[in-house]
């Protein structure tokens, strides 16, 4: 026990791991704030839709610089991030438009942005480029211009949230009430849309682009199972995403082959499925 303690106090002494720490804590407070308003609005799955855009995004920047090498310079995650934010709007447009169901729409950018960042990324010669860190994450590898920007980010969604919380509110519970109480109902959506999509950007080196929904529903998830109100859901789901994020990069310290990115979703859905047990068990003496 001793030699376990002392190997992750030495890992935690680490800077690099100071920075998974940090901007794990980060990326999982703005990603179970927002969690809570995507699973309200049945769009659980737009974190995968936006993810694959992103990948698509990012095979575009890579595209751009291999074939302008003028352009080499340019960071591919900032022409991801736009086309991500573009997507979400899109798929805002196409739900609100009743044109597609909420999944469908979600499910064709999810399956051009696949299939678009496959082929470019092969044609181009740039398959393998970043493929795993961009797959599954790359935490211990975060830079502080990272930690900075999610920061950033952050604050300025836990502003947008909290000064237009009435109108949130409204928007997610009901919208017809909404309209009929003069708010504009759209512009809600879409700003949601261009903050869960600036999110999924963010996340990408957290749990990399095939677990990034995790972020964005599990939090959101166990925090109904315990709170008794819409506000303490808002206030407990951040509560649960830290915990996640601390738990799952410990147990990758302690098992230095775990995948960081993998540990903290596995550790996220076991706290989903206590705080359930625990629950339906409340219910059960209680009867």
């Amino acid at each position: 026990m001793e030699s376990i303690l002392s190997s992750l106090l030495g890992y935690l002494s680490a800077g690099f791991v100071q920075r998974a720490f940090i901007i794990g804590i980060v990326v999982a407070l703005l990603s179970s704030m927002l969690s809570v308003y995507i699973v309200l609005k049945r769009l659980s799955l737009i974190g995968d839709g936006l993810a694959h855009t992103a990948y698509g995004g990012i095979a575009i920047g890579l595209a751009v610089g291999s074939l302008f090498p003028s352009l080499s310079g340019l960071n591919p995650y900032w022409i991801g991030g736009a086309i991500v934010v573009m997507g979400s709007i899109m798929i805002t447009k196409v739900i609100r438009s009743r044109r597609l169901a909420g999944d469908a729409a979600v499910a064709v950018f999810l399956e051009l942005g696949l299939a678009s960042g496959i082929f470019i990324t092969s044609v181009t010669l740039n398959y393998g480029f970043a493929l795993n860190s961009l797959l599954f994450g790359s935490i211990l590898l975060v830079t502080w211009q990272q930690i900075y920007a999610a920061i950033v980010v952050t604050i300025a969604a836990a502003a947008f949230l909290i000064f237009f919380y009435k109108e949130l509110l409204y928007t997610v519970f009901d919208e017809v009430q909404a309209q009929a109480a003069g708010i504009v109902t759209w512009k809600y959506d879409y700003l949601l849309a261009v903050l869960a999509g600036i999110a999924v950007v963010v996340s990408i080196p957290i749990v990399g682009i095939l677990l990034i929904s995790a972020l964005l529903v599990l939090p959101a998830l166990s925090s109904m199972q315990v709170a008794r109100s819409f506000k303490q859901t808002i206030f407990i789901s951040p509560v649960f995403g830290v915990a996640a994020v601390v738990l799952g990069l410990l147990l990758s310290l302690l098992m230095p082959n775990a995948a960081p990115g993998g540990a903290i979703v596995l550790v996220a859905l076991a706290m989903l499925l206590v705080v359930m047990l625990l629950k339906k068990l409340v219910v059960f003496l209680s009867q």
